[in-house]
């Protein structure tokens, strides 16, 4: 018999130790339960065959009108594209041996290997990032399946999941995760399906799209674009205005030859008019005056009725005005204090992100039967002002190294709060 791994050891005293718990040897132990049901639970009367609604019982429909909205609409697609660089900052892997110890070489190798390996033609792990991002920013939700290699023993490949395919029920108590895709109700493997919602709402499973508060800003946006549009055509540009008072007729002049000379003058005014420079002045007879017609057009009250509705655009993105192109006159440490924030939702959604990846890696360890474990971290963003940034934190630093001198704080603390952790 060959020797077994540390993980197969792992899960067969797992299974032991749940198996002795209550009844014996021979008799698994219950599953523990919540006290607290689901809203769509069955015992609120919900269908156990129906799938699990979006947040306020959205149709599905609407996700695809979010990426409608995102490719059509600049400010929404200013605001999704600068989330994604916002939070597309890279990522470092660390690995550790299960001892707490150095990790083999044969752990980082596999690790290089799986990064090279997956997404050749698509970028590699950064280009599947930028389209999980895309899709977090747009739909309020992303998802990805591990896709194993012969016998499962290493990661072939990520596949992006399109999100609005996706569809949660409640088996048997547990969430399972299925795909509606040309009629057909695709069950996806929970071991390798992964799927990261924002702003989740309670129990309901699916994430919640920033651009779900937007339809109706975006809809009078476009209107008041429309009419400005309307407006200007109507208006036009600035025109000369000649008036021509005819010559009084002269004696023995009959009719159709006086009319034949004033339409002759019409004619030869405006050829002069219609051929002069710019730089041209006009000379004319005293029964020829030109006027500007034009000239007294205002777009203030568009501008201001305009703006008012681009910032609930803009709010509604969780943006700030300056990130997407938009100076409001806002002070210093207003803009620091909004980007603070901004840094802040950058940080939690590539919490998510990071949980996500360290479990991929993880997998690819774990299916090698490789003894290691990986912790994938998101790079974050400069703060506004990096020398105060620094003597910041070179005060903190300098605060942990006095409370190790006195002994009110030991190594493993001092070396925690100096990592920042």
């Amino acid at each position: 018999m060959g020797k077994e791994s540390v993980w197969d050891g792992a899960r067969r005293w797992l299974r032991r130790r749940f198996s002795l718990r209550r009844g014996g040897r021979g008799n698994a132990a219950p599953a523990a339960l919540a006290i607290s049901r689901p809203e769509h639970g069955v015992g609120f009367g919900w269908d156990a065959d129906r799938f699990i609604p979006l947040p306020n019982d959205t149709p599905f429909d609407m996700l695809r009108v979010y990426r409608y909205l995102r490719d059509v609409i600049p400010d929404v697609s200013d605001a999704v594209w600068t989330w994604k660089r916002l939070c597309h900052t890279g990522h470092e892997v660390r690995l550790h041996g299960l001892d707490g110890g150095a990790a083999s070489a044969a752990a980082h190798g596999a690790v290089a290997a799986f990064e090279a390996r997956i997404n050749p033609d698509g970028g590699g792990l950064p280009g599947l990032l930028d389209v999980f991002y895309a899709s977090l920013f747009t739909y309020g939700a992303a998802a990805f399946e591990v896709v194993p290699g012969r016998a499962r023993s290493w990661i072939h490949d990520l596949a992006p999941v399109d999100v609005w395919t996706v569809r949660f029920r409640r088996v048997s108590g547990r969430l399972e995760a299925f795909q509606v895709f040309d009629g057909e109700t695709i069950p996806l493997p929970r071991a390798y399906f992964l799927y990261v919602g924002l702003d989740r709402d309670g129990t309901n499973p699916y994430g919640r799209s920033m651009l779900r508060s937007l339809p109706s800003a975006v809809r009078i946006q476009q209107e008041l674009l429309a009419d400005m549009a309307k407006a200007t055509h109507n208006a036009g540009w600035n025109k000369l205005h000649v008036r021509y008072r005819p010559e009084e007729r002269q004696p023995g002049e009959s009719a159709e030859a006086y009319q034949e000379r004033i339409r002759g003058n019409l004619h030869a005014l405006r050829d002069r008019l219609s051929g002069a420079a710019i730089d041209q002045n006009l000379v004319t007879y005293d029964n020829v005056e030109v006027a500007v017609l034009g000239g007294h057009q205002r777009n203030h009250v568009f501008y201001e009725n305009h703006k008012a509705v681009e910032e609930q655009v803009i709010t509604g993105m969780h943006m700030m005005p300056v990130l997407m192109g938009r100076n409001y006159g806002s002070t210093e440490t207003y803009g620091t204090a909004q980007f603070e924030v901004v840094n802040r939702q950058v940080q939690t959604v590539n919490r998510h992100v990071g949980a996500m990846l360290t479990r991929i890696f993880n997998i690819e360890l774990a299916l090698r039967g490789i003894s290691a474990r990986a912790e994938v971290s998101l790079r974050g963003n400069r703060t506004v002002d990096i020398l105060k940034e620094a003597t910041a934190r070179g005060r903190e630093i300098e605060n942990v190294l006095r409370l190790f001198e006195a002994g009110l704080i030991g190594r493993e603390e001092a070396l925690a709060r100096t990592a920042g952790e």
